[in-house]
């Protein structure tokens, strides 16, 4: 599998008939990343992208939105967006609106391959370990997850590929009654950042997901977002 960095930008160029996006009732949302596919574009990637366009990531975080990242539940989802922009399409640089802090600064990024694992919560009990609740964590799992962590980088941009959780596992509180998380892959992972002076609440990382549905038919509107910090 194939997760891939991404850039961070200060000013997004987004669609000519497209507005900013906003939470109403909290304001518009910050600008946090974009990532182009096109340079993806061939990419051994574990998830189907679009070969071309633009993914920009936006959040509600700062000053008149709660000084923090939104919630998980249903309604914490309306502060935080993903917009697809396709190849071709007219774009301009937007002025930031008014209320938001100052842009983060750019800081661009370039992809690389990297191996990927599922979080220790999530496969200590699989076919990788083969162990149970009742059996207990084998001997060995210790010296193995430490082994794991001595590969992450230090900062933790990612596309595709597992979520580098920073507690057990990543919440689901974002799912409505009878989804299925297994329907659900990683999209983007978003961590603090501090060339970009980006600081998720105590080096917190952001997460946005897709079912593979959604993904296929490109609606990156529906997205979902959760996150955690340290």
């Amino acid at each position: 599998m194939g997760p891939y960095g991404h850039g961070t930008n200060d000013v997004p160029a987004r669609a000519d008939d497209v507005p900013w996006p906003v939470w109403e009732g909290n304001g518009p949302l910050t600008f946090v990343a974009s990532l182009s596919l096109s340079a993806l574009a061939g990419a051994d990637l574990d998830i189907p992208l679009p070969g071309d366009g633009t993914l920009l990531f936006f959040v509600s975080y700062g000053p008149g939105q709660g000084d923090g990242v939104p919630g998980l539940g249903p309604e914490g989802q309306q502060g935080a967006r993903v917009v697809y922009v396709p190849e071709g399409t007219p774009v301009a640089e937007r002025r930031v609106p008014g209320g938001l802090e100052e842009p983060y600064h750019r800081v661009p990024l370039s992809a690389e391959p990297e191996m990927t694992w599922p979080g220790r919560a999530d496969f200590w009990l699989g076919d990788l370990v083969g162990a149970s609740p009742r059996d207990g964590l084998p001997e060995w799992l210790d010296a193995f997850d430490d082994a794991l962590t001595g590969l992450v980088p230090e900062v933790w941009h990612r596309v595709g590929g597992y979520p580098v959780p920073i507690e057990d596992g990543l919440d689901h509180d974002f799912l409505d009654d009878g989804e299925d998380p297994d329907d659900w892959v990683l999209l983007a992972q978003i961590d603090s950042d501090r060339r970009a002076r980006m600081d998720w609440v105590h080096q917190g990382t952001l997460y946005w997901l897709i079912t593979r549905a959604d993904l296929a038919a490109r609606n990156f509107a529906g997205a979902r977002f959760t996150w955690q910090f340290l």
